[in-house]
């Protein structure tokens, strides 16, 4: 997956703001209108490599946003405004990273974000939004206070009487810990067992959800394509169709992004990203009938070149699945597709090829949430000329008359990239802001190198080093093509260059 670098040199083409005209040789088919709800967040950090984006509805119109940029970010949008909400401050803690929301049935706005302790220890802390303002839930959440033992990667759910279930992974001296789940019980946190997922890594992604009988399930990754799916039965956890779910994910060499949901008739709902060993990515989905997981159709993926899948979540509105995920197409772009499952097997697709930036679109870190009625909210990241990444769109029924918009005009990003290190370093420098012109200008040339990890990745993904620019990586080498990662800092030194020469 594309990263992000330290400067706007990975920028994408121009954003227009509201509902959106486009270009009608571009346009997709879409069963349902939707409007941009992009929150005015001012410039934001484009050279990030990730956000960690959250969104949290449960559709009574209101939602929430978070992410991490260079400090907490937390949104919301309720009677048709947003409003920034501050990250809470704890006593003795450091300041909160990377918040993670959810939204209970009955309208509870759940926080958890990470702060760090002594011995280098990171746990997780529980807040709830209540009065306009954020009260902690209980002491943090970590399984040892041992030196260096960090707790991440929370998920979110409720049981009936809206009191927060959280999972999270823990590393301890940067091997796995364990998966841990702790349940609220109105006065302090239940921790329910611990699971040991086997290999070495310690990025399981867990996810979690209760069942309307209040039953706990949990589902993460464990190793090349391997998947696991448990529940808690009071005392213990227990796989859940092992054999059969790993059948599934059998000849992938990687299952992502795992989306666990439950209906209220017990149905149990899993999907997930697998990716072949090709580098191709696809939409995968199972069914437990309470014996055994069975594979359930995906919902057609659009015509392209790789037609790689990105990014997927899952969520159920009226007991049915709603499938949102971005794919590239054709065009090398990725946009976003959202469909809804249907009896028999079919699925109904409701937003075909959505992007909001207009050239060269990246849709990525793909939420949805369900919203008021037929409608439902769904958010992503996507580089913006205008400095921005942190989308979002409400999809709702078109009124009378009404037709969807068609997105911006995009372009074919081959076309987009430079093939001399001279053009690669002009574009660059034009896209620069004059801070960042500085920054690199006051730079002396043997401590470029720092640059390689962020900056770099950023050049060696977005001028297509990777992909297939050969003419740009023959230029780096003088006729001969050299590895990505050099030509990325012949390009850095070329820009460096020319910075100086500048008045």
């Amino acid at each position: 997956m594309r990263r992000r670098s330290i400067f706007a040199i990975t920028c994408l083409l121009g954003l227009a703001h509201g509902v959106y005209g486009g270009d009608s040789s571009n346009a997709f088919p879409s069963n349902l209108c939707w409007r941009s709800l992009t929150p005015d967040t001012g410039n934001q950090d484009i050279g990030l490599a990730i956000t960690e984006l959250a969104l949290a509805s449960n559709g009574s119109g209101e939602t929430w946003l978070s992410w991490q940029e260079n400090a907490p970010r937390i949104l919301r949008w309720l009677n048709g405004r947003w409003s920034t909400i501050s990250t809470p401050v704890r006593q003795g803690a450091e300041e909160m990273r990377y918040p993670v929301l959810a939204m209970g049935p009955l309208g509870e706005v759940i926080l958890a974000a990470s702060a760090n302790g002594q011995d280098g220890t990171t746990a997780l802390h529980i807040a709830r939004w209540s009065e306009d303002t954020w009260e902690w839930i209980g002491t943090p959440l970590i399984s040892s206070l041992a030196a260096f033992t960090h707790a991440h990667e929370p998920s979110i759910s409720f049981g009936n009487n809206g009191y927060p279930v959280v999972a999270w992974s823990e590393e301890r001296h940067v091997k796995l810990a364990g998966l841990f789940v702790a349940q609220w019980d109105g006065s302090s946190w239940q921790y329910l067992g611990t699971l040991s997922p086997k290999g070495d890594r310690y990025y399981h992604a867990p996810t979690v959800t209760v069942s309307q009988d209040k039953r706990i399930w949990l589902g993460w990754k464990e190793g090349c394509g391997s998947l696991r799916i448990a529940r808690w039965d009071g005392r213990a956890w227990h796989d859940i169709g092992l054999k059969s779910l790993q059948k599934l994910a059998a000849g992938s060499c990687s299952a992502a992004q795992l989306s666990l949901v439950v209906d209220s008739k017990g149905q149990v709902w899993a999907l997930w990203i697998a990716s072949k060993k090709s580098g191709e990515s696809s939409l995968a989905l199972a069914r437990w009938n309470g014996s055994t997981w069975t594979p359930v159709s995906t919902p057609p993926t659009s015509v392209g070149k790789d037609a790689t899948v990105w990014s997927a979540h899952m969520i159920l509105q009226k007991d049915v699945p709603i499938v949102a995920w971005s794919q590239s197409d054709a065009t090398d772009n990725h946009r976003l597709y959202v469909s809804e499952w249907m009896a028999g097997n079919q699925w109904k697709p409701l937003i075909s090829g959505l992007h909001l930036a207009e050239g060269v679109s990246d849709v990525q870190s793909v939420r949805i949430g369900p919203g008021d009625g037929q409608s439902f909210f769904v958010s992503w990241d996507e580089i913006g000329k205008d400095k921005r990444r942190t989308r979002l769109v409400q999809a709702y029924v078109c009124t009378a008359g009404e037709t969807p918009a068609s997105p911006p005009k995009s372009v074919v990003e081959r076309d987009t990239w430079p093939s001399s290190v001279d053009e690669a370093a002009k574009k660059i420098v034009g896209e620069l802001d004059e801070d960042s012109k500085a920054r690199v200008r006051l730079t002396k040339n043997d401590d470029l190198i720092l640059y390689y990890q962020g900056w770099g990745t950023g050049i060696r993904n977005s001028l297509g080093l990777w992909r297939g620019n050969e003419k740009l990586l023959k230029s780096c080498g003088q006729g001969n093509v050299v590895h990505p990662d050099e030509c990325s800092m012949i390009i850095i030194k070329a820009v460096w260059k020319q910075l100086q020469e500048q008045p």
